[in-house]
C-alpha cells in the first residue's frame, strides 16, 4: 500500500512539473525578443500624417523569421495594423523605418504597439516581445506646419523660427534635416509627408540620387510647397525640377529698396535693400511678389503642390539678419493657409469626415430595398392558393387528403423562389460601391479621397488590392471594434509590396458590409479645357472634355453662386450660353452644412452620394481662390479592387479650378460675396469658426484677428477708377476695427460704424488686391454668433 501511495505521489508531482513547464518555456520565449520604436523627427510627429517609425528588434533567442504587426489607429474612424515581415539572426540587432500611415491616439486601445507572429500573421504562432508598447513621441496638431530645410548653416534661415508669431494658434516646427545626425533623405515620399514646406537654400538637389530627387518631386505633387532659393547656376542644380521652375534667373541684379520690402512683407522691419537676379518668366508661373517690373519670387503648380521660386538667395546678408524676413517669408509661402492644409471642417482628419458624411450613404446598396407592395401581393396569392383555391381543386379532384403534404411542399418552394429572387444579387459574387473625389490639376493629374463599401457574399477573409498611388484603410466597424480597438491586426491589416499593397479584411460575417478607404491620385487622366467669359451677367464660351469618358451634370460654382452647364461626351465641347446674376467669378463658398438626411428610397442614393462628395471635395480648392467646374462620372479612377470579381457600382465627383474672364463695363459694386474673407487669429487665445459664410455668420472668442478681403484674381486689370470704399462694422458693441495703410504701413482706427473712403482708395488695397482689417474683439460674455465687417467696392470698368 505504502508503494502505491508513493507511485501516485511521484506521478502527481511529474503532472504538475509537465503543467508548469510550457508557462516556464513561454516566458523565457516572452525575453527574446526585446524592441524599442520612435516616431517622427527629432521626437516630434504629427497626429492624421504620414509617420515615420523606426524600430530596433534585438533577438535574444534563437533565429526569428516572420511577421510583425504593428496597431497603430490612422484615424479615430480608419484604423488598419501594418504587417512586415523580418528575419533576424539569433543575437541579432536590426533597425528598420517604416512609414505610418496616419497616426492617432483617442486613448481607446488597449493593445500592445507590436505583435509578432513566425511564420505569418495568417497561421504563425504568436510570439511574445519586452520593450515598447506605447509609442512616446511630442505629438503635434495636425494644423502645425513642419517646415523641413536643406541648407549648410542653418544659422541662414533663422528667420523661420520667427513664422510661429504669424498663426500664434498653430505650431511651426522648423528641421534642418541634411543637418540631423544620422538623417537620410528618403527615397519615398511617405518620408517627406510630415513636411508642408521644404526650403532649399544653396544646395544642389542635384547631388541628390535619382530616386531621392523622384521622392521630393512626388511629394510636391501629393500638395507640397517647394521654396527653392537663388543660387548660382540654379537651372543646373535644380535637378529633376529643372523644367518645372517658375522662372529664369540672369546673372544681371538690380536693388530693392528697404521700404519697397515693408510694403511687401506688409510692414515688416528693415534698414537696407537688398540685390535681386533679374528674372524671365516661365509659362504657367504667377509673381508672388514684385516690384514693379522686378518679380522677387514667383510660383508654379506642379500636381496638387506648388514650386516657389526667389530671385534672392534665402540666406544671404543682410536679408536674413533683418527683422522683418520673417514677415516676407511668411508672405511669400502663405504660412497662414499652409497651416490649415491637409484638415478638413472641425478638426477632423479627411477620413474622419468621410466617415461622417458620406460613408453611411455609401454603404446603402439597392438590394437592401424592399418593395411592399411586391411582399404584400406574394402575400395575398399564397393566402389565395394555400386556402381556398386548393380545396376546390383537391375538393373536384376528390384528393383533400393529400392537404398535409401539399401545402408544406408549396411554402418550401414559395419560399426558395423568393430567396432567390431576393437574393440573386449577393449570392454570386459581392457588391462594391465606390465614391471618389477628386481635384483635377492643370498637369492633367488628379488628387482625391475616397471610400468603398463591400457587401459580402460569403464569410470569411477578403483583400483588396491597391496600386502605389493609393492607399486602403479599414474603416472602424462596431462589428469589430467594440468598446476598445484592441488588436488591429486581429481585424484588418495592411502589407505593402512592390506594386502598391494589400489591405486584409479578416472574419466578414455573411452579408455584411464593410467600409475602407484612403487617398488617391492619378497621373494623366487629363481635364477640362475651360473657355469661359462673364460678360453683363451672361456666361459664354466653350469647355472641352479631354478625359476618355463622359462629364455629367458639369456645374460652375462661383461664390454661392452654381450654374448647370449640361453633359459632355469624351473628347466633347460644350457651347455656354448661360445666365448668371454675379459682378465677378470667384471662388466658391465654403461653410458648414450640417446635413443629417438620409435617402427613403433607392432612387435617392446616388443623387445624394453625388452632393456629399462635391460638399467634401470643395476643400481641396480652397487655397486655390478660383472659380471651380464640377462634374461627376461612372467611371472608376482609384486603383483599388477587390482580389475577387465583384459587381462594381462607381461613381466619381472631380472639381477642377479655372480662370474665369470677367468683362467689365461702365460703373461696378463690388460687395461683400464678391470678396474672399480670410481670419486669422493674431493671440493664442484666438479661436473662431465660420458658420455660415453665405449669411456672414461666425463664431469668435475674445481675441485680436485680422480679416483679409480678398478680390477676384487679376479683378483690378479690369479697373479704370475707384471710387469709393465703404467699411461696415457689423457688431459695434464686440468689436473695435482699424484698417491697414499701405502708404504708411500702419494700422487706422476705423472711428465710424460705416467707414467710407473716396480720397486715396489704393492706399487701402495692397498689390494682390486685398483689404486688411484688424479687429479686436470682446469682451462677449454672451457667447453668441458675430458678424464680420462687411465692404463695399464702387469704381468705373476700363
Amino acid at each position: 500500500m505504502k508503494k502505491t501511495k508513493m507511485t501516485a505521489l511521484t506521478l502527481l508531482v511529474l503532472l504538475m512539473m509537465s503543467l508548469m513547464l510550457p508557462s516556464t518555456q513561454a516566458q523565457a520565449a516572452a525575453a527574446t525578443l526585446e524592441v524599442k520604436a520612435t516616431a517622427g523627427i527629432s521626437g516630434k510627429a504629427k497626429y492624421q500624417s504620414v509617420v515615420p517609425l523606426q524600430v530596433t528588434v534585438k533577438n535574444n533567442g534563437a533565429d526569428f523569421s516572420g511577421d510583425m504587426a504593428i496597431n497603430s489607429a490612422n484615424s479615430y474612424e480608419a484604423a488598419s495594423a501594418l504587417v512586415v515581415p523580418i528575419d533576424i539572426a539569433a543575437g541579432e540587432e536590426k533597425t528598420f523605418t517604416f512609414y505610418l500611415d496616419g497616426l492617432a491616439d483617442y486613448g481607446y486601445s488597449d493593445a500592445d504597439l507590436f505583435a509578432f507572429y513566425e511564420g505569418n500573421i495568417e497561421k504563425g504562432k504568436k510570439v511574445a516581445y519586452k520593450g515598447t508598447k506605447r509609442l512616446q513621441s511630442n505629438f503635434l496638431d495636425p494644423a502645425s506646419t513642419f517646415i523641413y530645410t536643406l541648407t549648410d548653416k542653418s544659422d541662414r534661415l533663422a528667420a523661420l523660427l520667427r513664422l510661429s508669431t504669424f498663426v500664434p494658434q498653430n505650431n511651426v516646427e522648423v528641421f534642418n534635416i541634411n543637418q540631423l545626425k544620422d538623417y537620410t533623405f528618403p527615397e519615398n515620399e511617405q518620408g517627406l509627408a510630415m513636411a508642408n514646406v521644404i526650403v532649399v537654400d544653396e544646395v544642389a538637389i542635384a547631388d541628390l540620387s535619382q530616386k531621392q530627387q523622384e521622392s521630393l518631386l512626388k511629394w510636391v505633387q501629393d500638395g507640397g510647397t517647394l521654396l527653392l532659393g537663388a543660387s548660382d547656376q540654379v537651372d543646373v542644380t535644380a535637378g529633376i525640377f529643372k523644367e518645372y521652375l517658375p522662372m529664369s534667373l540672369s546673372k544681371e541684379m538690380t536693388s530693392v529698396s528697404a521700404e519697397t520690402l515693408t510694403k511687401l512683407s506688409g510692414g515688416g522691419i528693415f534698414t537696407q535693400p537688398i540685390s535681386i537676379h533679374t528674372s524671365t518668366d516661365h509659362e504657367g508661373s504667377l509673381p508672388v511678389l514684385t516690384d514693379n517690373n522686378a518679380v522677387l519670387a514667383s510660383k508654379k503648380k506642379v500636381g496638387s503642390g506648388e514650386i516657389i521660386q526667389t530671385a534672392f538667395s534665402l540666406g544671404d546678408q543682410p536679408l536674413a539678419s533683418m527683422d522683418g524676413y520673417a514677415a516676407l517669408l511668411a508672405k511669400t509661402i502663405d504660412v497662414q493657409s499652409i497651416s490649415q492644409q491637409g484638415m478638413m471642417r472641425q478638426g477632423q482628419s479627411p477620413l474622419d469626415q468621410i466617415s461622417y458624411e458620406l460613408r453611411n450613404i455609401n454603404e446603402l446598396f439597392p438590394s437592401f430595398e424592399v418593395s411592399v407592395s411586391y411582399m404584400l401581393i406574394v402575400i395575398i396569392l399564397y393566402i389565395l392558393i394555400i386556402g381556398p383555391v386548393l380545396y376546390f381543386v383537391l375538393k373536384k379532384m376528390d384528393k383533400r387528403e393529400h392537404a398535409w403534404w401539399i401545402i408544406p411542399v408549396f411554402s418550401i418552394v414559395l419560399s426558395i423562389g423568393l430567396f432567390i429572387v431576393g437574393a440573386k444579387d449577393r449570392i454570386v459574387q459581392p457588391q462594391v460601391q465606390q465614391s471618389a473625389f477628386y481635384k483635377v490639376n492643370e498637369d492633367s493629374s488628379l488628387n482625391g479621397y475616397y471610400v468603398e463599401s463591400i457587401l459580402t457574399n460569403r464569410s470569411g477573409d477578403f483583400v483588396v488590392n491597391a496600386d502605389k498611388n493609393t492607399t486602403a484603410i479599414a474603416m472602424r466597424n462596431n462589428n469589430n471594434f467594440t468598446g476598445t480597438v484592441g488588436n488591429l491586426h486581429e481585424s484588418s491589416y495592411i502589407k505593402e509590396n512592390a506594386n502598391g499593397s494589400t489591405l486584409a479584411l479578416r472574419d466578414l460575417n455573411y452579408w455584411s458590409v464593410q467600409s475602407f478607404g484612403g487617398k488617391t491620385s492619378a497621373q494623366n487622366i487629363g481635364k477640362m479645357d475651360v473657355d469661359i467669359t462673364l460678360k453683363n451677367e451672361k456666361l459664354t464660351g466653350t469647355v472641352k472634355n479631354n478625359f476618355p469618358f463622359a462629364l455629367k451634370d458639369v456645374t460652375l460654382i462661383s461664390g454661392v453662386k452654381e450654374v448647370k452647364l449640361g453633359d459632355i461626351e469624351a473628347n466633347g465641347t460644350l457651347q455656354v450660353d448661360k445666365e448668371m446674376k454675379t459682378t465677378v467669378l470667384q471662388k466658391p463658398s465654403v461653410f458648414n452644412s450640417y446635413n443629417y438626411s438620409y435617402p427613403s428610397k433607392k432612387d435617392e442614393v446616388d443623387p445624394m452620394r453625388i452632393e456629399r462628395m462635391k460638399t467634401l471635395a470643395l476643400p481641396l480648392v480652397e487655397n486655390d481662390r478660383q472659380p471651380i467646374l464640377t462634374a461627376w462620372t461612372d467611371q472608376a479612377i482609384v486603383g483599388a479592387e477587390l482580389e475577387t470579381s465583384a459587381n462594381m457600382s462607381p461613381i466619381t465627383m472631380l472639381v477642377q479650378p479655372f480662370k474665369g474672364k470677367v468683362e467689365l463695363s461702365g460703373p461696378f459694386t463690388m460687395k461683400r460675396n464678391n470678396f474672399t474673407y480670410t481670419l486669422n487669429a493674431l493671440s493664442a487665445s484666438g479661436y473662431f469658426d465660420k458658420i455660415e459664410e453665405e449669411l456672414n455668420n461666425w463664431y469668435l472668442s475674445d481675441g485680436l484677428y485680422e480679416l483679409t478681403m480678398a478680390m477676384p484674381d487679376q479683378f483690378m486689370d479690369a479697373v479704370e477708377s475707384l471710387n469709393e470704399l465703404t467699411i461696415s462694422n457689423k457688431d459695434v458693441k464686440r468689436m473695435q476695427l482699424s484698417i491697414w495703410n499701405n502708404e504708411t504701413n500702419m494700422y487706422e482706427p476705423l472711428v465710424d460704424t460705416k467707414q467710407v473712403f473716396t480720397d486715396k482708395i489704393m492706399n487701402y488695397i495692397n498689390q494682390d488686391g486685398e483689404v486688411r482689417i484688424e479687429i479686436k474683439y470682446g469682451p462677449d460674455p454672451s457667447g453668441e454668433q458675430t458678424k464680420l465687417p462687411e465692404i463695399e467696392l464702387k469704381g468705373v470698368a476700363k
